[in-house]
């Protein structure tokens, strides 16, 4: 690519098992699918074969970042990995994103992405500090924690490293591993274990190139608009640090290129363990540690520390405990047959006995490492009946669900690894807005009626908010999944956008055009909210494609498990419920309503989803593609797969 801005042109392309490093251009996909995602999903179906298993030698593991990284553009220099993901039931396309430096380094070294397939025949790790690309020996990297490993590279390679990296439980093929980077960095859907079946430890990248921008100063504007929408009283609500388990703040902890921070802090106990701690991981121990000691100890801190060494997934950890709670409670499973201290959950001895025996592969731990669903199969006797009434098919935890946000049921339906940040994207006003409420409009100044322009301009619908009813929530979701997936392309961090409020004007409505905007100023290629959008809505079609090319049947995947149609309680695993443990939202004018322990209806959610299908442009009667829809969104591949086998 000549003359270009925000890219670098270039792809790094590893073959593990034939030991070569080439490249590609990058040029070639940006028309379409722009970076990020959109590129990294396009070389997943154009080179991946269907049936082909996570652990096999040709599955793809995809590096991608997008082109704001590297660049000014506030809070845009995440990146992500795709592929095959081990821990989905089946296995399924995914991807999961991350913070860090590794992103920016990765573009200042001259790449946009690397592509990596195959199986080394010995341990080991790549090197990348520029042009110089290196398959380096990593027999004396394997066994150590992710901590470990990363000062052992920088000892070799110094400290300006980026790093990215598996503990044991990638090593040993656990469905449930992670990827380790720096500040505290972490990435799901068990793209650890893929690392470890292709005999890969860490990546290891430094780059001093620069990454050309076509406008700084609009890039500048827009970081102070920015900045001013979001006042004071955002970062209080989502992003202060606070202490955790006992521990004291010592300082924030940025990602690259992030001018405000968030929850990402470096915590430290009195006793001198200290530790990078965000988001969910930071708390998934705490119901067990609380019930036990009757308050969030040092513990909890503990539990995180060792999760994150030996990189196993948090949430997924939280669901097995879930699961064996109640296989215990019920009689389904001892002690004995477990070799796990059961009734001493929430102890830390419990922690470290389960992580330890699932990262290594040891005993029911050899169980435990495939994850819920398939551990269930394995034992059998009523587990899996426990196992479907608490998650998702397809095994994931049920957060900000469906019986609380009705648009999520259409998302939950139809992807099989609900997205967070799609997800997030309704959640996050709507905190706001009962912050509002419950304290009287004191708190926040999302009253029910910017609440109402808010949905008006990014779901399309004031009603989007009105919960009394399923009116326009099929749109709302469509509107969610399509802007989600752009920004998944440029790739920006959740935390920070989209901006749905603005502290400094008058109506607190928030921009939906500035990711539009910001991927204009830096690429010098204009694009509009509606062009970025439909973006999205390529890329969230062509994901459906290599679902329904991997097996899936279209309208008969698309459900929901029975839970959601139960009315119960359910324990509250997400900030919406934490500060809202009522459930309060919004009804017709003035009305709040509560839904707590309510449920959906199967005849609303069937109307919503023959109308989230008739909107999208498939066939209301299989939830396949139509023609004109494929052709519409400019995806000629699907269409020429199409002829040979519906989808």
């Amino acid at each position: 690519m000549k003359n270009i801005h925000g890219w670098t042109g270039k792809i790094l392309r590893v073959d593990l098992s034939e030991h070569t490093i080439t490249q590609d251009d990058t040029e070639k996909y940006v028309e379409r699918f722009i970076g990020g995602k959109g590129i990294g999903e396009k070389i997943y179906w154009d080179e991946s074969s269907p049936g082909v298993d996570a652990f096999h030698p040709e599955n793809l593991f995809i590096l991608m970042t997008g082109p704001l990284a590297g660049t000014p553009a506030p809070s845009a220099s995440r990146w992500l990995v795709c592929g095959k993901s081990p821990m989905l039931y089946p296995e399924n396309f995914v991807s999961a994103n991350l913070g860090g430096t590794l992103g920016a380094a990765l573009k200042h070294a001259g790449y946009d992405g690397i592509i990596i397939k195959g199986k080394a025949a010995k341990k080991v790790y790549l090197s990348i500090d520029n042009e110089k690309v290196q398959i380096k020996d990593a027999s004396h990297l394997w066994g150590h924690t992710a901590s470990n490993t990363m000062q052992l590279i920088r000892n070799e390679l110094g400290d300006k490293v980026s790093i990215l990296t598996t503990g044991p439980a990638g090593e040993n093929l656990i469905r449930l591993s992670t990827l380790t980077t720096d500040a505290g960095g972490s990435g799901t859907m068990g793209f650890g274990s893929v690392m470890g079946s292709k005999n890969l430890k860490a990546i290891a990248v430094s780059g001093s190139g620069k990454v050309s921008v076509a406008d700084l100063e609009r890039v500048m504007r827009i970081r102070e608009k920015m900045k001013k929408m979001m006042g004071e009283g955002y970062y209080n609500l989502y992003g202060t640090p606070v202490p955790l388990g006992g521990s004291e703040v010592v300082k924030p902890v940025h990602c690259s290129g992030c001018p405000q921070g968030c929850w990402r802090a470096l915590h430290k106990l009195p006793s001198g363990n200290e530790g990078v701690r965000k988001c969910q991981s930071s708390f998934f121990y705490n119901p067990w540690d609380k019930k036990l000691h009757g308050d969030v100890t040092e513990v909890s801190f503990h539990a995180t520390t060792l999760i994150n060494e030996y990189s196993l997934c948090s949430m997924e950890l939280s669901g097995i405990m879930v699961w064996l709670e109640r296989c215990f409670e019920q009689g389904i499973l001892s002690e004995k047959e477990t070799e796990l201290p059961l009734h001493d959950m929430g102890s830390l001895p419990f922690v470290e006995t389960i992580i330890k025996k699932i990262s290594h592969r040891e005993g029911f731990g050899n169980v435990l490492a495939e994850g819920v669903m398939r551990a269930a199969d394995s034992v059998g006797r009523g587990s899996k009946e426990i196992a479907i009434d608490h998650f998702t098919q397809t095994g994931r935890g049920i957060a900000y669900g469906p019986k609380v946000f009705s648009p999520s049921a259409l998302i939950y339906a139809t992807e099989p690894r609900t997205h967070t940040p799609e997800l997030h994207e309704m959640c996050s006003p709507l905190t706001k807005w009962a912050l509002w409420y419950t304290t009287n409009g004191s708190f926040t100044y999302v009253s029910t009626a910017v609440l109402r322009k808010i949905a008006k301009r990014f779901w399309g619908s004031e009603e989007a908010v009105n919960f009394s009813h399923y009116q326009d929530k099929a749109l709302a979701a469509i509107k969610i999944q399509n802007r989600q997936q752009a920004k998944e392309t440029l790739i920006l961090c959740d935390f920070a956008w989209p901006l749905f409020d603005d502290a400094s004007s008058e109506d607190h409505v928030g921009d939906p055009t500035l990711e539009s905007q910001l991927l204009s100023a830096v690429t010098g290629k204009e694009i509009d909210e509606s062009a970025l959008n439909t973006v999205g809505e390529r890329i969230f079609n062509l994901n459906r494609a290599i679902l329904l090319r991997d097996g899936r049947r279209g309208k008969k995947d698309d459900y929901l498990p029975e839970s959601q149609f139960t009315e119960r309680e359910e324990p509250i695993f997400d900030v919406f419920g934490m500060f809202n443990p009522d459930l309060f939202l919004p009804g017709s004018g003035d009305e709040v309503i509560s839904v707590r322990g309510k449920a959906l209806t199967r005849e609303a959610f069937e109307k919503m989803k023959d109308e989230y299908y008739e909107l999208r442009g498939w066939d209301v009667a299989t939830g396949l593609f139509k023609r004109d829809t494929l052709r519409a969104l400019n995806l000629p591949e699907v269409i020429e797969r199409r002829k040979g086998k519906v989808l």
